[in-house]
């Protein structure tokens, strides 16, 4: 089990967001997380950095970083669900995965 967020840039968050509501960039790095999970490409999660928008959507790692432990344990059997994945305060993205290992 892990805990994170694919994007958190406390520093220009706005409170008076809607729900949901999002700055593009937290949108677009939201999104490659969201394929590079889906593809299983564990070498481009863990070279995060490399992404254009991965210093704004991440001024520091330890939000990120759990993602990378959770990666690492699954398997490529495994079936990929995504949840709560909306934003918060525009710069927040929730976004959360299972890595369920059905039995064979």
């Amino acid at each position: 089990m892990g805990s994170g967020n694919t994007v958190h840039n406390l520093s220009t968050m706005q409170r008076n967001a809607r729900a949901d509501q999002a700055y593009e960039w937290t949108v677009a790095f939201d999104q490659w997380v969201a394929e590079q999970v889906t593809k299983r490409d564990h070498l481009a999660l863990a070279d995060f950095l490399k992404h254009p928008l991965a210093r704004q959507a991440h001024p520091g790692h330890d939000h990120f970083l759990p993602l990378l432990y959770a990666a690492g344990a699954s398997r490529t059997s495994d079936e990929i669900e995504f949840f709560d994945d909306g934003f918060q305060l525009a710069s927040v993205a929730m976004r959360s995965i299972i890595w369920d290992s059905k039995p064979h």
